[in-house]
C-alpha cells in the first residue's frame, strides 16, 4: 500500500498540530514501523492465497481436423483451408482458371478431334509419269508436235503424230518419262533412255499455253543433274527453236558423219528420218571424244 505526497504533507501538518514538534520524530518512525509490517503481513497473505489456491488459465480449445476435399483438377485429396492444390498448384477458390475439365456425361461419347487437313503438295514439281497420265501425256505431245507441221518433210509428218501405241512401246523399251506439274495439271514431259555408254534425251513437249514459262527448261535441268555420263539429243533438223532451245543450256551440234554414227547406233529410226535430223551432244560427251581423239 502506498500513500501519495499530498496526503503525506497532511497528515504531518496534522501530527505537528497535535503532538507538537518535539514529539513529532517519535511519532514519524513509529508510523514508518507500522506501515513496513503492514506491507511484509500483505505480502505473506498473498503469497499464502496463490499458494493455496493457484490460478491457472484455461487451455486453447483444439478445433477438430478439417476433412479433405477433392482437387477438381488432378482429383487427389486436399485438406480445405488449402488455397492451391499442393499437387498440381492449381487454385481451389471459386474463381478457377481455367476451369476443371468436367467429366463427360453419361450415355455421350465424346466428339472425335477434327479430322487434319490433307497436305498440299508443293508446286510446281518433278517427278515421273503416272500409268494413269498416258492420254495427258498423249495430248501434250500432239500438241506440241503441231509445230512440226509444215515446217518438217510431209512425208515424215503423221497425224496424230505420236499414237498410244508408238507411246507405250517406248515405255516398254526404257524410255523413262517425267511430267512437270504445277497446281495439280501436267504441264510438260521428257523422256530419258539410258543405254550405258550414253543416255539419250527423248521426246520432250510442253503444252502450248504453258510454253515460255521455264517449264521445258527445268525438266531438262533436273534430268541431267540425274545423269551422271554423256547425254545426247535428237531433234528434226527444221525445228530451229529446238536446236536453239538445246545449244542454250550446253549442248553442240555433232558432224554430219557424227550424227548419222550416232543415230543408227541409239536410235532406231528409218533412213529418212536419219537424213532430216540432227545430233546435239552435251559437254561431258564432247569431252570424252576430244580424249579419244588426243589418245
Amino acid at each position: 500500500m502506498g500513500l501519495d505526497l499530498e496526503t503525506l504533507i497532511i497528515l504531518a501538518v496534522l501530527a505537528f498540530i497535535l503532538f507538537g514538534p518535539e514529539k513529532l520524530p517519535e511519532y514519524a518512525a513509529s508510523l514508518g514501523r507500522f506501515v513496513a509490517k503492514m506491507r511484509q503481513a500483505t505480502t505473506e497473505m498473498t503469497r499464502q492465497y496463490q499458494d493455496q489456491n493457484p490460478f491457472h488459465y484455461p487451455p486453447e480449445p483444439t478445433l477438430p481436423p478439417a476433412p479433405d476435399s477433392i482437387c477438381p483438377y488432378c482429383r487427389q485429396p486436399v485438406t480445405l483451408n488449402f488455397a492451391f492444390c499442393p499437387k498440381c498448384g492449381q487454385r481451389l477458390g471459386e474463381d478457377h482458371y481455367p476451369p476443371p475439365p468436367q467429366p463427360p456425361e453419361p450415355g455421350r461419347q465424346a466428339e472425335p478431334p477434327p479430322a487434319a487437313e490433307p497436305v498440299q503438295a508443293a508446286y510446281p514439281r518433278i517427278r515421273p509419269l503416272h500409268n494413269e497420265e498416258i492420254e495427258r501425256a498423249l495430248t501434250i505431245i500432239n500438241q506440241a508436235a503441231l509445230a512440226y507441221k509444215g515446217v518438217i518433210p510431209p512425208d515424215c509428218w503423221q497425224e496424230p503424230y505420236m499414237p498410244e501405241a508408238e507411246l507405250r512401246d517406248e515405255i516398254a523399251h526404257g524410255v523413262d518419262f517425267w511430267g512437270y506439274e504445277a497446281e495439280g495439271r501436267l504441264l510438260g514431259i521428257m523422256g530419258r533412255q539410258d543405254l550405258g555408254q550414253v543416255t539419250l534425251i527423248r521426246h520432250a513437249y510442253v503444252d502450248p499455253e504453258a510454253q515460255r514459262r521455264g517449264v521445258g527448261a527445268s525438266l531438262l535441268a533436273h534430268l541431267l543433274n540425274t545423269i551422271p555420263g554423256p547425254v545426247l539429243v535428237g531433234t528434226w533438223a527444221a525445228a530451229w527453236w529446238a536446236i536453239r532451245f538445246y545449244e542454250k543450256h550446253g549442248f553442240r551440234l555433232v558432224t554430219q558423219a557424227e550424227k548419222e554414227r550416232l543415230l543408227r547406233t541409239y536410235w532406231t529410226i528409218s533412213p529418212r528420218q536419219v537424213e532430216t535430223s540432227v545430233v546435239l551432244a552435251d559437254p561431258k560427251w564432247l569431252n570424252s571424244q576430244l580424249s579419244v581423239v588426243s589418245d
